[in-house]
């Protein structure tokens, strides 16, 4: 099977079902968790070793996410083709996504291991965080450093 290449509508055509995939991911995991085993208890107690990891984590996955997406956008050159631009924004934006699903997914397994709520709606939290990283049209095209002639391309 040959790969599709990657062309600026075959991206924007992409990139919803990616976003969902990641979020469909987290939702399904934590939802499944919980209606499997229901826990009401939450204990909010800052001794407890894996919920200031689990804190670490997150701040963690925050900043590294947005680190890692303007240290991947920043290395599209101007004179790199179209398809390489699609090729690096893609990757910056699968990267920033994968940094926040981890500690989203990492509360889920301590939920199940502390029998502690707190984990979970610590994970909605990520996930509430991921809403906001929506990729949207303009602000791609603006991170991909276009040339005006491949900006007409993309519209």
């Amino acid at each position: 099977m040959k790969a599709q290449r990657q062309t600026p509508a075959y991206f924007f055509k992409v990139l919803p079902f990616i976003f969902l995939a990641f979020l469909g991911g987290m939702v399904t995991m934590g939802t499944m968790i919980y209606v499997m085993s229901p826990v009401t208890d939450v204990n909010f107690d800052l001794k407890n070793p894996f919920l200031a990891i689990m804190l670490i984590v997150m701040i963690g996955g925050i900043f590294g996410s947005n680190l890692m997406y303007n240290s991947l956008k920043n290395k599209i050159e101007i004179q790199d083709s179209t398809e390489s631009k699609v090729t690096k924004i893609q990757r910056a934006i699968i990267m920033r996504f994968a940094f926040v699903e981890g500690p989203a997914l990492l509360g889920i397994v301590f939920y199940l291991k502390e029998v502690n709520l707190v984990f979970l709606m610590l994970s909605a939290m990520m996930v509430l965080y991921f809403l906001t990283l929506r990729p949207s049209k303009e602000k791609i095209l603006n991170d991909m450093n276009l040339t005006s002639d491949e900006r007409r391309e993309f519209e």
